[in-house]
């Protein structure tokens, strides 16, 4: 059937529905508020195709990212139209608000990018690579281990591209956001239960030592470009001094989601979707606070996952 993908991401937000409880109130709010701000922003025309840019490049990051390709090319019935509709729906809510301005002709553009992305089935070859990366990086940041050696191709390439044009507008700073989703997605796997346990910490400490190791690891690598950036581009330098932050909180916010849902050895390919969502939002100026009001909120539904596992 062509609707299978669909209805496998109804059963998996009816699930996260009823998980949010009150909180859902906040997501309503946040989806009612984007949707509205997405409709003056189609009024300018300069803007207007900034959205649109910004919901295909988010399209493509899932596309890049999402790790359930081999399965629906494979096992579904015309795999391209289940991802196209995906994507549309996903975009909907920001993209049809543009028929009632006078860039209306911003969503028939849109589309035909939409078509055209689930054909990109692009992957880097996972090689293990740096078989003692574990030198550099200790055993317990496994996530980090794994992640690079599996994604180091494009891991290396956005990063040291970054770091050569530091002093370019925009560019590295999107150079590095593609980074932040690269390393998000090192959160899609959970490990096994006798790993979590290791160390014997409670829920709250386990989480909080996951965050400050990717606090570190993001100040180490992003540190140099930013600095460079916030030198050399003045006329950006809020947002320069601004994205550091909220790109701990896109990655704080990717972790605890992660556990927010863990279940022991299991690929967590939902959350991609909901990630993306939220990276697509850090990217446009109104919206930079709603990564770390997120992670805040996920702390605690994940705090409280953990406690079934950590406290048996």
């Amino acid at each position: 059937m062509a609707k299978t993908l669909l209805y496998i991401r109804s059963r998996q937000l009816k699930r996260e529905v009823d998980s949010l409880g009150m909180y859902l109130i906040i997501f309503i709010v946040i989806a009612a508020v984007l949707s509205l701000v997405s409709f003056f922003q189609y009024k300018n025309n300069q803007q207007a195709w900034f959205v649109v840019a910004i919901l295909s490049i988010a399209c493509l990051a899932i596309q890049y990212t999402r790790k359930d390709k081999q399965f629906i090319y494979k096992q579904l019935d015309k795999p391209h139209l289940q991802i196209f509709l995906e994507y549309l729906i996903l975009t909907l809510p920001f993209s049809i608000t543009s028929l009632f301005t006078k860039n209306w002709f911003c969503f028939p553009v849109l589309v035909p990018v939409l078509i055209s992305i689930p054909y990109l089935k692009f992957q880097f070859k996972h090689k293990a690579v740096f078989k003692h990366l574990s030198a550099l990086i200790p055993a317990s940041d496994f996530e980090w281990i794994s992640g690079i050696r599996k994604q180091f191709i494009p891991f290396i390439s956005f990063y040291l591209v970054a770091v050569a044009f530091s002093w370019v507008r925009i560019l590295p700073l999107f150079l590095l956001w593609f980074l932040t989703i690269i390393i998000s997605s090192f959160y899609l796997e959970n490990e096994p239960l006798h790993i979590l346990r290791e160390g014997n910490k409670p829920a709250g400490k386990f989480l909080l030592d996951k965050i400050k190791i990717n606090i570190k690891y993001i100040l180490i690598l992003y540190s140099l470009p930013v600095i460079i950036n916030a030198i050399f581009v003045r006329e950006f330098l809020m947002i320069t001094l601004l994205f550091i932050p909220v790109q701990i909180a896109l990655v704080c916010f990717a972790v605890n989601l992660k556990y927010s849902t863990y279940k022991p050895q299991t690929n967590l390919l939902g959350n991609n979707v909901a990630f993306s969502i939220v990276a697509m939002l850090s990217v446009m100026p109104w919206f930079l606070p709603i990564p770390a009001i997120l992670a805040i909120v996920y702390f605690y539904k994940a705090k409280n996952n953990l406690n079934i596992y950590l406290h048996d």
